[in-house]
């Protein structure tokens, strides 16, 4: 499956094999792949450890060892990295440039927070 529908819903199982018996798998999360691939990469290592994540649609079925979710992990469609937007050979953008203007009350002090913030803190507010 090239084309990862990451809106599928998925199952993440805990797999654990025992000598004797067949292997037991337990319920570990139940969401959309997307999400349950997140919640794998929260985990720490050690639980990480034994997880089988079971995607499926109306047909077809695909199933991912710990590797595999490590792989879609960093496809660039989970992580958002399809190539950032690169501003640095932009021209300077004449609007911020501009200098900010600022108001000056008749004693010579400007009139922003800060100045009121400290006569509130001297008690003349």
């Amino acid at each position: 499956m090239t084309d990862i529908q990451w809106d599928s819903e998925a199952s993440l199982m805990r797999v654990t094999t025992f000598a004797t018996t067949e292997p037991q798998e337990e319920l570990v999360g139940r969401g959309v792949l997307r999400e349950l691939v997140g919640a794998f990469l929260e985990m720490p290592h050690a639980e990480q450890r034994g997880l089988l994540l079971r995607a499926a649609g109306p047909d077809w079925l695909q199933e991912f060892d710990e590797g595999s979710i490590r792989e879609l992990a960093a496809r660039p469609e989970f992580t958002s990295a399809h190539g950032a937007f690169d501003t640095a050979d932009l021209p300077d953008d004449p609007e911020r440039s501009e200098e900010i203007d600022v108001m000056v009350t008749p004693e010579g002090s400007s009139d922003g927070a800060a100045d009121r913030l400290g006569q509130a803190d001297e008690g003349t507010a």
